[in-house]
């Protein structure tokens, strides 16, 4: 074996200092003989695997929470339009008149939460109720 055959032998199996005196950086060749790949165990793997499934529970459960609470908060706002439209269709309004008037003079009481503006309209006795909510929604129950 020659000399330079040695000292290459010897230098792969030295490991190299990350480090140089002086404070500089080590050199690109340093560091990736340095970086050794590790083998993931199988209770690594598992509770990687566990961790993710966990976050895509996390995400779908937020997304239907979310939903269900649209849902309820639309179907509370539907109620009460409801309620407006038989208090009005109760006071039997004139098949010759055409008016609008506000939710709460129809049906005294607050606005269900969520709901920005409620106007009823009255066209040849046919009753119409407009229910605005927030993020531009709007409901219309009756007939327009």
């Amino acid at each position: 074996m020659s000399k330079r055959a040695a000292n290459v032998k010897k230098s792969s199996v030295q490991k190299p200092s990350v480090q140089k005196s002086g404070g500089q950086k080590p050199d690109f060749q340093e560091t990736a003989l340095a970086a050794e790949l590790r083998d993931i165990t199988p209770a690594e793997r598992g509770k990687v695997t566990r961790t993710f499934v966990w976050i895509l529970v996390a995400f779908v459960a937020g997304i239907g929470i979310l939903v269900a609470t649209l849902a309820v908060q639309g179907k509370a706002a539907r109620d009460y339009g409801q309620q407006v439209l038989q208090a009005v269709q109760a006071s039997k309004p004139s098949e010759n008149a055409s008016y609008g008037l506000k939710c709460v003079t129809a049906l005294p009481g607050p606005l269900p939460r969520g709901i920005l503006d409620c106007d009823v309209t009255v066209n040849r006795g046919k009753v119409g109720v407009i229910l605005q909510a927030e993020g531009d929604k709007q409901y219309r129950l009756g007939e327009q």
